[in-house]
């Protein structure tokens, strides 16, 4: 436990002194921002379908974040050190990567969090909730929990490509790739309204796989 918190204490101090911190910025800022200019060009007038067009601006946002900081996480240093992969180091790899992957998770999914809740008072204030319900496509709450879902996804697969691939650039090609399959998996189910619980949970399944997967790969880099 002391190793996971060292580790993760100095991958903060690393966001800190690369700036990348300000990655995290991104969502609460850009999202409510996005979101209103969207919300005023398209003239929305449904409370719930203003959310939802808001969630979809942020989440966009949120996803290229998160590929960002975890492919960054590990595809560097990796790059960096890959004529120094067979010697050993004075502690265990799984320690220096969940210690490092917990910073870069926790911090994108609550910026992301943040940013629901801007976004969230924004569309208050643009359109009331009184305002005509009109259909919508998905529960706004609900997507809310799957676009958490998908950052998770996203997290553990561009990770696994890190680890993989030793390069930042090839983590971040198969994170966007990701993100636009499932994505697009997902419209398409929710505009046949077959889009169920399943989904999300195999997002997460698939999320503790490639977490597990990277663990293990990076654990036996020295062997």
């Amino acid at each position: 436990m002391n190793a996971l918190l060292a580790n993760a204490r100095w991958e903060a101090r690393r966001l800190l002194r690369s700036q990348r911190v300000f990655l995290l910025l991104i969502p609460p800022v850009a999202g409510p921002v996005g979101s209103a200019l969207a919300l005023l060009y398209f003239h929305v007038s449904s409370h719930p379908i203003a959310l939802m067009l808001g969630l979809f601006v942020l989440g966009g946002l949120g996803a290229l974040v998160t590929v960002d900081l975890c492919a960054l996480t590990l595809g560097e240093e990796l790059a960096v050190r890959a004529h120094l992969a067979l010697f050993p180091l004075p502690q265990h790899r799984h320690e220096i990567l969940l210690g490092r992957v917990a910073v870069v998770l926790l911090g994108s999914l609550g910026a992301f969090a943040l940013g629901a809740a801007l976004t969230w008072g924004t569309v208050d204030l643009l359109v009331p909730v009184s305002a005509v319900p009109g259909p919508t496509l998905l529960d706004p709450f609900h997507l809310f929990l799957g676009i958490s879902c998908l950052l998770l996804f996203l997290g553990g697969v561009t990770l696994l490509s890190s680890v993989l691939v030793r390069t930042a650039s090839g983590a971040l090609v198969a994170g966007v790739l990701a993100g636009v399959v499932v994505a697009s998996a997902g419209l398409y189910l929710a505009l046949l309204h077959e889009l169920t619980l399943a989904f999300p949970l195999v997002l997460l399944a698939v999320w503790g796989v490639s977490l597990a997967w990277a663990v293990h790969t990076y654990s036996t880099l020295e062997s």
